[in-house]
């Protein structure tokens, strides 16, 4: 029987808004014990047990502090409710998501309005104020909004990427070399001891692509993605994504492997984990490391070359006149025939015409 290959898809985004929030699937990516604020109220919070949401609420007169994880006095905690009206009965207040939004609450329950073209609210007189400095919003998707700084979450989208709260700012990152992020434990593991169902479509053939289960492959897509095969019970392989930490690629070789990214020739983008905070370059491939690409957000937006006699040393960012001999840059024997050959063409050429 033919071995059939599974593709194994990830998670959508996740809601926080109180209509639809969900909080089985958040316990779900944290490790059990994580407690966090519920969205829909200020006094009431909700911590995860083994995988399943337990909820609990504060004491009259208390909101739920997610830092501190205990409940306060209500005029000491700022409530990140996604309904405003839960921390002022009556009144006007800002929108936590808009700068031009707001809230008019009558006993809890409010009518949301905006302000006109130009305008932002100003929480303090409480009106539309042309111009007026608005501070940065919270993302109504964001875990920041609910769960304590330091807590790591499973990206929902790579096997072995993770990410963690800090400053309310999302921070992400991934687990060395082919291991993959376990949510139970909050740890980098091997990915037979993790489950995972994070992988977008593969740009391969389904067919024959493992050659044994337990290896990895490249996606044939990237310099850094790669696939792990998983037996599964039914016999079928199932094909889970991943990706090199940032200063690595992906090698097919001997079951596959990450390794230090200027000892990989690869025919694509070698911006991949690149220039995500800021711009990066990446040595160019089969070029004698004499150019650059210039990277942001992972993908090239542009192409540069050393001055004459100097090379680029991806590890340093900059042209230095000492050789570099990375054989992620050297010029394959393929293209020296090549230019070798257009060489000789254009000799022939020249001494025909003379």
């Amino acid at each position: 029987m033919t071995t059939g290959v599974l593709l194994l898809f990830g998670l959508a985004m996740i809601s926080l808004s109180s209509a639809t929030f969900d909080p089985s699937v958040i316990c779900s990516l944290v490790v059990s014990g994580t407690k966090m604020n519920d969205p829909r109220a200020c006094n009431a919070w909700i911590q995860c047990i083994d995988g399943q949401p337990v909820s609990g609420t504060c004491d009259a007169g208390l909101f739920y502090d997610r830092e501190s994880e205990e409940c306060l006095s209500s005029d000491s905690v700022k409530c990140l409710s996604s309904d405003p009206c839960a921390a002022v009965s009556n009144g006007f207040t800002e929108d936590p998501y808009s700068c031009n939004g707001y809230y008019y609450c009558q006993n809890g329950k409010g009518t949301h309005g905006v302000c006109n073209q130009g305008m932002n609210f100003n929480p303090g007189t409480e009106d539309c104020i042309r111009n007026f400095p608005c501070p940065k919003k919270m993302d109504p998707d964001s875990y920041c909004n609910i769960l304590p700084d330091g807590v790591f979450i499973k990206d929902t989208t790579n096997c072995n990427g993770w990410q963690m709260c800090w400053d309310s700012q999302v921070i992400n990152g991934t687990c060395p070399g082919t291991f993959y992020f376990s949510a139970s434990t909050a740890k980098c593991d091997y990915p037979e001891d993790v489950e995972c169902a994070a992988t977008p479509v593969p740009d391969i053939a389904s067919e024959g692509v493992c050659p044994d289960a337990g290896v990895f492959i490249s996606d044939n897509k990237t310099c850094n993605g790669y696939y792990y095969c998983r037996a599964m019970e039914s016999g079928e392989i199932a094909l889970e994504h991943g990706e090199c930490s940032n200063e690595r690629f992906f090698v097919a070789t001997d079951g596959g492997a990450c390794v230090p990214r200027s000892k990989v020739k690869c025919e694509y983008d070698r911006c991949a984990g690149l220039g995500n905070s800021t711009i990066q370059l990446a040595n160019e491939s089969d070029d004698g490391c004499r150019g650059y690409a210039i990277c942001q957000d992972g993908v090239t937006i542009g192409q540069g070359t050393c001055p004459q006699d100097e090379y680029f040393d991806e590890l340093t960012q900059r042209c230095t006149a000492e050789a570099v001999s990375f054989p992620a840059c050297e010029i394959s024997e393929a293209t020296t025939i090549e230019q070798r050959t257009a060489v000789s063409d254009d000799s022939t050429t020249t001494r025909s015409v003379s």
